[in-house]
């Protein structure tokens, strides 16, 4: 194993664990209240929502709306959940959706 990327995972632990630490360190035995309540409420949904809606929209780098099985199987499983809030549900109603698409559109 080289030294640089010993370095590199030794940096991104530490990254990795302050981020997640030092929101805990500061906030500590503090009642946070009004829009810094709501802002760090929102940062997960958003960072999910970052995540998630790129890949739904250009899974090969390209927008696809029509023939794009993670997208459609994306908004189906969204649609099934909120009707049905059983989460080992929606998971499997979204895999057997995309499955299904993946055969049928490509």
């Amino acid at each position: 194993m080289s030294i640089q990327l010993l370095e590199t995972v030794l940096l991104m632990t530490i990254v990795t664990y302050g981020s997640r630490v030092l929101p805990f360190l500061l906030f500590k035995g503090k009642n946070v209240k009004g829009f810094a309540r709501d802002f760090i409420e929102l940062v997960p949904i958003a960072l999910l929502a970052a995540l998630v809606v790129p890949e739904l929209i250009t899974p090969n780098g390209t927008i696809v709306i029509v023939n794009n099985p993670f997208l459609w199987a994306g908004i189906l499983t969204f649609l099934f959940s909120k009707f049905v809030p059983n989460l080992f549900l929606g998971i499997l109603f979204g895999m057997s959706v995309f499955w299904g698409l993946d055969k049928l559109l490509v």
